[in-house]
């Protein structure tokens, strides 16, 4: 399997709103402890929530999607969940 590269990510969705929306997120401190995602790495689990509507189970999509990234972690639903709702565009 081939493992996405999260920086084509930011050239899909255009380089300057994801950097726009680093910049925010810095400054309101949502992802400076280590145990927050990343903003490439939580577009990348939205849109991967929002593209497996076939599935059931968000823990089997979230699952899927970090192993798709060769992550050494796993992402819980309720810390999803926290990050998504505290993830402000």
């Amino acid at each position: 399997m081939i493992k996405p590269d999260l920086r084509l990510i930011a050239k899909w969705l255009d380089p300057a709103v994801v950097e726009a929306l680093d910049k925010r997120r810095h400054l309101k401190k949502e992802w400076r402890r280590n145990r927050k995602l990343g903003t490439l790495e939580t577009l990348w689990l939205m849109l991967a929530v929002s593209l497996d509507t076939a599935r059931s189970s968000l823990h089997e999509i979230l699952r899927l999607a970090t192993g798709d990234l060769n992550m050494r972690w796993s992402v819980s639903v309720p810390a999803f969940c926290k990050a998504r709702s505290r993830f402000s565009p």
